[in-house]
C-alpha cells in the first residue's frame, strides 16, 4: 500500500474497527465516529477533513438499521445520502481518494444468480435506497472514487449472525444437559448470499488502494449459501451438535423486506486481478479457530 495519511469514519463500527487495526503499518490512519465528527453537518466536514488533508477517506460510517430505516427514513437518508455527500464534497475540496462502503441491499433480490457490477440497482427497503442515493452522491460530485459494496459482513466486533448463532447454540446445548425439552433453533433457508468477514474486506481494501482501482466493484466471499447453510457450517466447524430446523421468510416477517438473493459476484476485481476474497468456508473456519472460543465462552 501506498503510504499516507488515511482517514476511517464509523471507526468504531463492527468494519471500522478491523479498519483501524489490520491496515498496513505503511499508513498514517486516523479514526473519527459520531462522537467526533457528525458527517450530516457540511460545514463541520469540510473543516474537519480541510484541516487533516488525507490522502485517502475510507467511508465506513453509515446508518445500518436495516428495518429501524423503514420507520426513520429522513435520519437513514441524513446519515446515508446527505453525510456521504458531504463526504465526497470534502474529498473534492481536499483532492483526497474515497472509498465508499455499500451493500447488496441496492439491488431488489429477485434475480436467480449473483448480481454483477453491471446489474441495474433497484432497492426495496429504505436501507438500500438510502446507501444508493449514497453511491450517486459520489458519482455526481467525484471522478476519483471507489464504491465497495459488501453483504452478509460478520466480525470480531459488534453484532452479528455468527456471534447470534453460536450464543444460541451454546444456550440449546446447555438447557439439553438440564434434560429441557430441546427446541431446534430455527434458521431462515430461502435466502441467498455472500458471509464475509471483516477482516477479508480490509485486506481487499488494501489491494484496492495498492492497485489504484477506480469505479463501483463488489467484494464479498466466493461461495454462496442460505443462512440456514451457514448456521450449520459454523456448528460443524466448532462441532457443536445444536439441533437445527430450516424455515422460511414468511415464518420471520420484519418491517424491512428481505431480499431472497443478494449475492454478489466479484467481476470487476477479478478483471483487474486483484481479487483476493476466498470462500467463505475457509475464512469463517478461520475466524472461528481465532474467536470461536471466546465468543460461546
Amino acid at each position: 500500500m501506498k503510504s499516507g495519511k488515511v482517514l476511517v469514519t464509523g471507526s468504531r463500527g463492527q468494519l471500522g474497527r478491523d479498519l483501524m487495526s489490520l491496515l498496513p503499518d505503511t499508513c498514517e490512519v486516523t479514526g473519527i465516529d459520531l462522537e467526533e465528527l457528525d458527517i450530516r453537518n457540511k460545514d463541520r466536514v469540510l473543516s474537519f477533513i480541510g484541516t487533516l488533508r488525507p490522502d485517502i477517506v475510507i467511508h465506513a460510517a453509515a446508518y445500518t438499521n436495516v428495518d429501524g430505516a423503514e420507520s426513520d427514513r429522513e435520519e437513514a437518508m441524513l446519515v446515508n445520502a446527505t453525510g456521504t455527500r458531504n463526504i465526497a464534497i470534502a474529498c473534492r475540496e481536499t483532492d483526497a481518494r474515497l472509498i465508499y462502503f455499500s451493500t447488496d441491499y441496492v439491488f431488489n433480490g429477485e434475480k436467480r444468480s449473483p448480481y454483477t457490477e453491471e446489474d441495474t440497482p433497484g432497492p426495496k427497503t429504505v436501507y438500500g435506497q438510502s446507501k444508493l442515493a449514497g453511491e450517486k452522491a459520489i458519482r455526481d460530485v467525484l471522478e476519483d472514487f471507489v464504491i465497495v459494496r459488501i453483504s452478509w459482513l460478520y466480525g470480531r466486533h459488534g453484532g452479528n449472525f455468527v456471534k447470534t448463532m453460536l450464543r444460541l447454540g451454546r444456550r440449546q446445548l446447555d438447557e439439553s444437559k438440564s434434560e429441557k425439552d430441546v427446541v431446534p433453533l430455527k434458521v431462515v433457508d430461502d435466502q441467498i448470499g455472500n458471509p464475509t468477514w471483516t477482516a477479508d474486506v480490509v485486506r481487499q481494501t488494501a489491494g484496492i488502494i495498492e492497485d489504484d482501482f477506480q469505479g463501483i466493484c463488489h467484494a464479498t466471499s466466493e461461495g454462496e449459501t442460505s443462512w440456514y447453510g451457514f448456521a450449520r457450517d459454523i456448528f460443524n466447524i466448532m462441532r457443536m451438535p445444536v439441533l437445527l430446523a430450516s424455515c422460511t421468510t414468511e415464518e420471520f416477517p420484519r418491517p424491512a423486506p428481505r431480499p431472497r438473493c443478494s449475492s454478489l459476484e466479484n467481476g470487476r476485481l477479478k478483471s483487474a486481478g486483484i481479487n483476493r476474497m476466498r470462500h467463505y468456508r475457509e475464512a469463517v473456519a478461520e475466524f472461528l479457530e481465532q474467536y470461536g472460543k471466546e465468543i460461546v465462552t
